[in-house]
């Protein structure tokens, strides 16, 4: 038999979803997730530079929020 089990983390969001249309705050909210992906800056600043025109950003308004964590055995 085998010893691991699956741990799985979720989260369902729901709220108010919109376009984020301002083109200076949308460049530093992709700067930010981008660097949680990758492994420093002059990428980001890179690949952003190359493409980052092409990315289109969403913000959420949280209006509920549940979560959680399962250990399958």
């Amino acid at each position: 038999k085998e010893s691991w089990a699956p741990f799985v983390q979720s989260a369902v969001v729901f709220g108010r979803c919109r376009p984020v249309k301002d083109g200076p705050k949308a460049a530093v909210l992709l700067k930010q997730l981008a660097m949680k992906y990758y492994p420093d800056e002059q990428l980001v600043d890179d690949e952003i530079a190359h493409a980052g025109k092409n990315a289109q950003l969403f913000e959420i308004k949280i209006e509920h929020l549940s979560g959680k964590e399962v250990q399958e055995r």
